[in-house]
């Protein structure tokens, strides 16, 4: 019988993929487990090697910051706005937020840029030196990698010794409409440290539940262990399975769902991402159509060895659209997840074809 006659719930069980998923619970639990220093530390050094012996993959991440460098450049007006993203991320002189807030503004965003911030682990990695810059995307996204797994052992109060936020008061905002709020995430920083922002909310006053699309993964085992850990630090999990109302209905619930939107499609309205046009989900915007909800965008920055900073941003709505227009909310989210990347480019995951 050919696979794709095989029903879905099947397909992806048996003894080998219950196999695979035993392997990596244990790789996974072990990581866990793992002190957050020490898990960022032996990410690097995985990313270095990665580095060292995967030479398509440098390939890949060239081009893609190539794209993005030039973007930067081309919104600096003929300046080097890498240069100035750089001198922004190792000084603390507070003009320079205003000045770069205003060359990364796109129309109609309230994107504000935060103060300034330092990466203390790569001083030499200057957003100006591509080779030095494809290295440290491979490092940073090891220590990344790595220290998200650690993040889903800790409590709230442990993850502010190692995760600052801004702009919570943003979220708070908007949710007092009580449309709910869909929140823009890149793939960026330790991503599996958002599990944590509904403890972190919680403890700024924020009650709202916390929901996230997701792609359920191809192994019936794996996925069922990972929706139990998720919803277990409170985050409720939809996927296509699930329909178009359900994740509707929670945001007009009034909660908050997390939309990774930084993701290449096959097929989606076609907008300018960087510069370069491509497919865009349209996910956003068709639930935010349905539901009102606001939307914000979310930057995840390093700041340290083991230091980072989630930041909330709101994004300016187009209040009236055409029925069928698809292709502006495309637009208006690409521009918000443009500008959060642009807030710390080397934080991206840029080791897949992204453009």
């Amino acid at each position: 019988m050919s696979t794709h006659k095989v029903p879905e719930s099947e397909r992806f069980k048996g003894s080998a993929k219950y196999v695979e998923y035993l392997c990596a619970r244990i790789l996974v639990s072990m990581l866990q487990r793992l002190p957050i220093r020490c898990a960022y530390s032996l990410g690097r050094c995985v990313g270095w090697l990665a580095w060292k012996t995967m030479k398509r993959r440098r390939d890949t991440v060239r081009k893609n910051l190539e794209i993005v460098n030039a973007w930067m450049d081309e919104r600096a007006g003929g300046g080097d706005l890498r240069r100035e993203v750089a001198e922004h991320q190792t000084s603390n002189v507070e003009h320079r937020t205003s000045q770069l807030e205003n060359k990364l503004q796109a129309p109609g965003l309230k994107f504000h840029p935060s103060a300034a911030v330092s990466d203390l682990n790569s001083q030499s990695a200057s957003l100006g030196d591509l080779e030095a810059q494809v290295k440290e995307v491979f490092q940073r996204g090891g220590a990344n990698l790595f220290s998200g797994f650690s993040f889903a052992r800790i409590s709230p109060e442990q993850t502010e010794k190692y995760l600052s936020t801004a702009g919570l008061e943003q979220l708070k905002a908007a949710l007092a409409a009580g449309k709910g709020a869909i929140i823009l995430l890149a793939h960026m920083g330790p991503w599996e440290a958002l599990s944590q922002l509904p403890g972190l909310a919680q403890k700024h006053g924020i009650e709202a539940s916390f929901g996230a699309m997701y792609r359920p993964l191809n192994n019936h085992y794996l996925d069922e262990w990972f929706k139990a850990e998720r919803e277990g630090q409170g985050t409720r999990l939809f996927s296509r399975r699930d329909g178009f109302h359900k994740p509707v209905d929670f945001l007009r619930s009034g909660g908050m769902l997390g939309i990774l939107s930084d993701q290449k499609m096959r097929e989606g309205p076609k907008v300018p991402y960087f510069g370069v046009v491509a497919p865009t989900s349209p996910v956003a915007g068709l639930f935010q159509r349905r539901s009102g909800a606001a939307v914000l965008a979310v930057s995840v920055e390093t700041l340290g060895r083991a230091k980072w900073k989630i930041s909330v941003h709101p994004v300016e709505w187009p209040e009236v659209l055409a029925p069928k227009d698809r292709e502006t909310p495309a637009r208006v989210c690409n521009a918000a997840v443009e500008q959060a990347v642009a807030r710390s480019p080397l934080d991206a995951f840029w080791l897949h074809k992204r453009f």
